[in-house]
């Protein structure tokens, strides 16, 4: 991808909805199965998206979520990955491994078969965990914030290792042992597949200033972007890495001035009360935890900050507005956007197209062709 070139990419539904937790959106999005699945990856790729992103964890967001239908089923995303590169050609696919629950050779085997399988257009999410639920799972230890970081470090040391040294490694960390070597095939990407973190925190920045190509970042406004921004520019600029931040985004975009508007605040009027203090309180360690964050807003006000997606920039409007949105955008320096459709479907992406159109009028992307790579 040219360095000057803004970066679309596809937030993919991990669940019935994503970020925005309205009965109605639950309602009205396809049936997460085979079929539409593979379907909306299909339209993507020929939409002109650059890649897709798959978040996943091994538990939590139960019960209510799920019963209302806004999390379930969620495929596992490297199976899926690979699913969806059997039916695609150019677009890249960002799939989440957890270090926490691995071993580094786990990784690099199942990694470097995506990347191989795929010519070159595999991403790893790199995740730590962040719940006791995920670690009890596996009959683990909770392990504390800033250690999983120290310990995702590692794992990646290895399985960097495991990718690009063909003599057997013998590696005795503080978290990990590993000797030998995998066998083939290693990764076609060159130097390494791509490397994504979603983790904002002290700890969560400085890994991705060391080990990764974008961080994905939570920012309601510019302000809040060019804060991420300037914290990662700070690390990059001791090690001399380049590294991308990638906001997450809410789309609705419709012809008319003002659709667009009114039907995000219909959705907004159906957020599901339950499942969203309980998505919260996965994310958070406990539902008590979520109360006590959000305690001075009051219930309803909590609820829509948990549930609204307001914590992530707003492409709501005219394809026009939407398009003027984005070139604001790259005027920061952002190169990269990672966009949520709250009501999905393949109708929403090609009614996106004409957002893309507009950036290629504008020249700060152009429609990728095949063999472009994804990033």
């Amino acid at each position: 991808m040219a360095p000057d070139r803004l970066s679309i990419g596809y937030f993919f539904p991990a669940g019935q909805t994503n970020h925005v937790w309205s009965d109605e959106a639950a309602r009205r999005t396809p049936r997460l199965n085979k079929e539409n699945l593979l379907e909306l990856a299909r339209t993507a790729e020929q939409v002109g998206f650059d890649s897709l992103f798959i978040a996943d964890n091994w538990s939590g967001h139960q019960r209510a979520a799920e019963v209302a239908g806004h999390q379930s089923p969620a495929y596992h995303a490297p199976l899926l990955a690979m699913g969806i590169f059997a039916v695609t050609e150019r677009i890249g696919v960002v799939s989440t491994f957890h270090t926490t629950h691995h071993k580094p050779a786990h990784v690099a085997r199942m990694g470097a078969t995506l990347d191989s399988f795929s010519s070159g257009r595999w991403g790893w999410n790199v995740v730590t965990g962040f719940s006791d639920a995920e670690a009890a799972l596996f009959g683990a230890e909770f392990v504390e914030h800033d250690e999983r970081y120290a310990m995702a470090a590692e794992f990646v040391d290895v399985v960097e290792r495991l990718w690009t040294e063909h003599e057997p490694i013998d590696h005795d960390g503080r978290y990990y042992r590993a000797k030998g070597r995998i066998k083939a095939p290693r990764p076609a990407s060159d130097p390494r597949p791509h490397l994504v973190s979603a983790g904002a925190s002290t700890a969560g920045t400085a890994f991705a200033a060391n080990y990764c190509d974008e961080l994905v970042t939570l920012a309601k406004d510019d302000d809040a972007l060019r804060g991420v921004g300037e914290r990662l520019a700070g690390l990059t600029a001791a090690n001399g890495r380049d590294v991308s931040v990638t906001p997450f985004a809410i789309a609705l975009v419709r012809e008319n001035e003002g659709e667009a508007e009114e039907e995000y605040a219909r959705l907004l009027e159906s957020l599901n009360h339950d499942a969203a203090w309980e998505i919260a309180g996965d994310i958070l360690g406990s539902i008590e935890s979520a109360r006590t964050m959000f305690d001075k807003l009051g219930e309803d006000k909590a609820v829509r900050a948990l549930g609204s997606g307001e914590a992530m920039l707003q492409l709501v409007g005219t394809p026009q507005q939407v398009a003027e949105r984005l070139v604001r955008l790259t005027g920061q320096d952002v190169r990269n956007i990672l966009i949520n459709f709250p009501l999905w479907s393949p109708a929403e992406l090609q009614g996106f197209r004409k957002v893309l159109d507009l950036l290629d009028d504008a020249g700060v992307r152009s429609h990728p062709q095949p063999g472009d790579r994804p990033w």
